[in-house]
């Protein structure tokens, strides 16, 4: 069972086109796991997005959206 150790870092992103995405980055660790902890982040339906790194991420359908704001999530 994957345990989510953490809260969830609710990050804000647009595209080029100027839609709006909200991205959950959560960090989990699996037992027996000695590398640590592993990120994991996801639009609110659950769906995949891949980290880019430099606050960009893309999103299942390609579109490649940058990061304008973050917050911890309550």
């Amino acid at each position: 069972m994957t345990d989510y150790t953490q809260r969830a870092l609710e990050v804000l992103a647009i595209s080029d086109s100027g839609d709006t995405y909200r991205i959950e980055r959560r960090c989990r660790t699996l037992p027996g796991d000695d590398d640590g902890s592993h990120y994991y982040c996801c639009l609110p339906d659950g769906r995949q997005v891949a980290w880019l790194g430099d606050g960009r991420y893309e999103l299942p359908d390609g579109t490649v959206v940058k990061v304008v704001a973050c917050q911890l999530r309550k």
